[in-house]
């Protein structure tokens, strides 16, 4: 037996194997270790994307909700120009719409920050604002505080369509012509029983009306006012409930709103109005306005002459009522057309135009006694300007 022998026969087998198997498990484990230690690595490098994406997507929401809102800077762009109208009973945030929309300011959060931060917000008025493009919150508000900046024209009641052009147009710095030619534009929104005509429709009162502005869109808006009205006062049902159409409570407000001189002719003037249309045999209404208003007139008297011109507006020579409206009338008007005083009355005449006091007559021969009033107190008003 051979020493090699020897010694590998004496050598415990189960050292051996656990030589070996020692051996096997040691390059396992640091396989294992190995494998972890990539893995550990990799969730922790998702870990803190997660939270620098999560922290990106926080810090955008704090800044949306706590930051300040985007602004202008500056008082706007040099040579730009917008029209901004603001409606009555508009609030900070419509105003700031509006203001957004036409580029003005850059957010309506910017815009309502300033406006309820300050007390002159009471100050901004509906109105129409010449304004530029690109301006700061801050400037665009300390801008339409100004009453200045407030672009309006006024309408009184009873003017008729044609002066309601000179008026808009002088605002506008543009011809009257171009009122005219945008009334014939179907967009403007007349009723299908106006059969075009706009006389009558631009209700008396005051609108947003700045250089710059689109005649259509100023007529636009004007028409509306008239026709919410006219639903606001449920015109079509009270018309039906006095034997009228709407056109026809419309030219009888305009001849009211035309003769009326005091509060309480408004209602009386109704009643002469509808007790000569209802007489019988007819009687034709006989209204110098209407006569003035068919020659293009405003003058107080009229010839005899003048009321035997014919056109479709001399209720002298023509029964029934004129052909259109005689002006844009007011509300009282409208009232008063819709519901005339009870009364018997027949005739009626101004008897002094600087108090408006007005007469009025059941028969003919008590109306001329009033007009002799009349011509006493024309001929009294031409002694004073001669000096007599």
């Amino acid at each position: 037996m051979s020493d090699l022998g020897l010694t590998m026969d004496t050598e415990p087998r189960s050292r051996r194997r656990g030589k070996n198997s020692g051996s096997g498990s040691r390059g396992r484990r640091k396989e294992k270790r190995g494998r972890s230690g990539c893995a550990v690595f990799l969730a922790f490098s998702i870990v803190i994307a997660v939270i620098a994406t999560g922290g990106w997507y926080a810090y955008g929401f704090i800044k949306d909700r706590f930051g300040p809102p985007p602004d202008y800077s500056g008082a706007g762009v040099e040579g730009s120009s917008v029209v901004v109208v603001v409606e009555s009973g508009w609030g900070g945030a419509q105003i700031g719409n509006e203001l957004k929309r036409a580029q003005v300011v850059k957010s309506v959060d910017a815009f309502t920050k300033v406006y309820t931060a300050d007390k002159m917000q009471r100050n901004i008025k509906a109105g129409a604002y010449v304004m530029k493009k690109h301006m700061s919150a801050k400037s665009a508000f300390s801008y339409m505080v100004e009453d200045k900046n407030r672009e309006t024209a006024t309408l009184p009641e009873g003017t008729r369509v044609s002066k309601v052009y000179e008026i808009l147009a002088q605002k506008m710095k543009i011809d009257p012509k171009e009122f005219e030619a945008a009334a014939k534009d179907p967009s403007i929104g007349l009723p299908a029983w106006a059969n075009g005509q706009i006389e009558g429709f631009l209700f008396p009162m005051q609108y947003p009306v700045a250089p710059g502005m689109k005649p259509v869109d100023v007529l636009r808006g004007m028409v509306e006012t008239t026709m919410n009205k006219i639903v606001k006062l449920d015109v079509e049902n009270r018309a039906r409930a006095v034997g009228k159409s709407p056109y026809e409570i419309l030219i009888i407000a305009s001849m009211i709103q035309a003769e009326a001189k005091q509060d309480a002719d408004f209602g009386k003037i109704s009643r002469v109005i509808y007790n000569r249309l209802n007489a019988k045999p007819a009687m034709k209404l006989g209204f110098d306005s209407t006569v003035n208003y068919g020659l293009n007139r405003n003058d107080i008297v009229v010839t005899n002459d003048q009321t035997r011109q014919d056109h479709p507006w001399n209720t002298y020579t023509r029964n029934g009522l004129p052909q259109t409206p005689i002006n844009n009338p007011g509300q009282d008007a409208f009232e008063a057309a819709l519901d005339p005083v009870p009364g018997d009355w027949l005739y009626f005449v101004t008897i002094n135009l600087e108090t408006g006091e007005t007469l009025y007559a059941k028969t003919a021969a008590e109306h001329e006694k009033n007009k002799e009033k009349f011509e006493a107190y024309m001929e009294a008003q031409k002694d004073k300007k001669n000096g007599g």
